[in-house]
C-alpha cells in the first residue's frame, strides 16, 4: 500500500471503513478518537488513564517519522468522517532496522476485522522497507491483545525492563507469512 493510498474495507458486521495514511489535518479527529475510547482502551493503548492527548503528543501522532507508517481507519462520509482505528510503527532510532508498533481500535469497532487489517498493512509496509524486527509493548493484563499478536505470528515474552508489560515481536522472515495469511 502506498502511504497516501486509500483502501476501502468491509468489516465482518458489514460496516465500511476507509484506511489511509494519517496527516496533520487529522489532529481534531484523532483527538476526538482518543477521547471517545473507553478508559480501559485508552489505558491499554497509552499505558495511562489520559483523557486526551497533549498538544505535543497529538502533533507527534499526526506527523509521523518518515521512516515509519501511521494509518487511520475512517467511518462515515467524508464530511462527517470519524477515526475508528489507528495503527502505526516507528523505527527505533537506537536500532535502525527495528521498529515499534502501536494500535488502537474504537471500542464499538473491535473484533470486526479492522485491527487485523491495519496490523497486516503495517507489517507488510515494515517488511517492504527493510525492518528486520517489529515489536510492541503490551500491558500484561491485556490478554485480548496478547492473543491477537500471537494469532498474527508474533512471539510474546515478558519484558525484563518492565514487569507490567509483555513484548510482542515478529522477525522479518515471519512477517512474510503474516502478510500472506
Amino acid at each position: 500500500m502506498d502511504t497516501a493510498a486509500i483502501e476501502g474495507l468491509r468489516l465482518e458486521d458489514g460496516a465500511e471503513v476507509m484506511i489511509r495514511a494519517v496527516n496533520a489535518d487529522d489532529a481534531p479527529m484523532l483527538q476526538a478518537f482518543v477521547r471517545g475510547l473507553s478508559v480501559r482502551s485508552r489505558r491499554f493503548r497509552f499505558f495511562s488513564a489520559l483523557v486526551e492527548l497533549s498538544a505535543a503528543q497529538l502533533d507527534r501522532l499526526v506527523r509521523p517519522d518518515r521512516f515509519g507508517l501511521a494509518l487511520v481507519a475512517l467511518s462515515g462520509r467524508s464530511e462527517d468522517a470519524a477515526i475508528v482505528g489507528e495503527a502505526r510503527y516507528v523505527v527505533d532510532p537506537a536500532a535502525v532496522r527495528d521498529a515499534e508498533f502501536a494500535i488502537a481500535i474504537a471500542d464499538e469497532f473491535q473484533r470486526k476485522g479492522l485491527g487485523t487489517r491495519l496490523m497486516k498493512l503495517i507489517v507488510a509496509h515494515a517488511s517492504r522497507t527493510g525492518v528486520r524486527r517489529l515489536f510492541g509493548e503490551i500491558l500484561a493484563e491485556n490478554q485480548t491483545m496478547l492473543e491477537f499478536a500471537r494469532r498474527l505470528g508474533f512471539g510474546v515474552r515478558a519484558n525484563a525492563a518492565d514487569h507490567r508489560t509483555m513484548i510482542a515481536c515478529i522477525s522479518a522472515a515471519a512477517m512474510t507469512s503474516t502478510v500472506a495469511s
